[in-house]
């Protein structure tokens, strides 16, 4: 592959990979409630498959590590495969047992693939080869926009069924970007090996000290946002809204989070990464507030400005964070513990926020989301220093 399309082909993943986020994950409630499930059951769905998840990233980690045969990018295609026979089997076999382990996998394997695909990209990055990661997350964050109007209006056209249709066609395109990623050559010669070995996972707490708390306030702000992003409809719905209106919603939130992707190695010239994650911090409690005392739709429509300081740079800087703050043979580690961090805020989210709209409605889950938000803000911004 040319250096020059680099960038652009893994742009193609990123906006592949959002898509079918989009559609699986944003529009999981439209498609399980119009298939007879609660919103507990819903809830369950989405936080067991954040648990498996956090259980087997280590696994799939360290074997996408330890690749011999199949480049990472092909790794990556095999659950992308995966996932296309799983979105196949939800149009032609029907059943809530079976429609529910169906989603079940998809929402598994699809979380797995996060973590493998930004991983290709960083080994990209830390060989020397001309790729804008942040360019191409904000071409994810364009797709995902795209998505949430297409897969909105689609589904207030001619209902939740269509929802499989455009994740198998999302997720074809993926499997064909996958596939033919061949970054080649590196720019220039890759760093040697280091001198010492990984940390052990005792030995990794020891020599990062802050790690643990910093992961700690980053599961219960990740919880709090995927309490808005899990249960947009039901959230809508709680101000008057459907299916049209919260695609409308999910397509601001994805145009909202592509400047600053875009333009994050400006913004990083700027400020240190670990500046961007503690204003991330601040705007993710503002939006879980803003959210909960939000009295109309268009006035949630106007709070999604805090995508552009809150989500967007959260997504990009972490990853440079943590890359910054670990050592280069402690840094394939120290990415898959904060992806672990981000999946069981995405498990508590699903099963407390699916039991609180059941028990208690959606006010009292947007009260939730917001302290939690505000707590994890407070553990980051304590937390998070210079050189720390």
């Amino acid at each position: 592959m040319k250096p020059r399309f680099l960038t652009s082909h893994y742009a193609w993943i990123q906006g592949c990979y959002w898509m079918a986020y989009c559609i699986l994950l944003s529009f999981s409630s439209v498609y399980l409630l119009d298939q007879g499930f609660s919103n507990t059951q819903i809830g369950l769905l989405l936080g067991l498959s954040g648990l498996l998840t956090a259980l087997l990233q280590p696994f799939v980690g360290a074997r996408a590590d330890h690749l011999k045969v199949l480049s990472l990018g092909q790794f990556a295609a095999l659950l992308i495969l995966a996932m296309l026979l799983c979105t196949g089997g939800l149009l032609l076999l029907p059943g809530q047992a079976v429609q529910g382990g169906l989603f079940l996998s998809l929402l598994l394997l699809l979380q797995l693939l996060t973590s493998l695909l930004y991983a290709l990209g960083m080994d990209c990055v830390n060989q020397g080869m001309p790729l804008n990661f942040g360019l191409a997350r904000g071409v994810g964050a364009g797709s995902y926009a795209l998505a949430s109007t297409l897969c909105g209006s689609a589904a207030a056209a001619f209902g939740p069924k269509c929802i499989p249709v455009l994740l198998g066609g999302a997720t074809l395109l993926l499997l064909a970007a996958a596939l033919s990623f061949r970054p080649g050559t590196p720019a220039k010669q890759a760093a040697p090996p280091p001198a010492s070995p990984p940390s052990s996972p005792q030995s990794f707490w020891r020599r990062y000290p802050r790690f643990l708390p910093l992961l700690a306030g980053v599961v219960l702000l990740y919880t709090s946002h995927n309490i808005l992003m899990s249960f947009p409809y039901q959230i809508v719905q709680y101000l008057g809204g459907g299916s049209g209106e919260m695609g409308t919603l999910l397509t601001l939130q994805g145009l909202m989070d592509i400047p600053a992707m875009v333009l994050f190695s400006l913004l990083l010239r700027r400020a240190a990464s670990w500046r961007w994650v503690r204003l991330a911090g601040l705007s993710f409690f503002l939006h879980a507030l803003l959210t909960w005392l939000a009295p109309s739709v268009f006035f949630l429509y106007g709070i999604q400005i805090f995508e552009t300081t809150g989500y967007a740079p959260y997504a990009v800087a972490s990853v440079y964070w943590v890359n910054d703050m670990t050592a280069p043979a402690d840094r394939v580690q120290g990415q898959t513990y904060f992806t672990m961090a981000n999946t069981l805020g995405i498990v508590l989210s699903s099963f407390l926020g699916g039991f609180l709209l059941d028990a208690a409605g959606t006010g009292p889950t947007l009260a939730f989301s917001t302290v939690t938000g505000g707590t994890g803000m407070g553990i980051l911004w304590i937390m998070l220093r210079q050189g720390q």
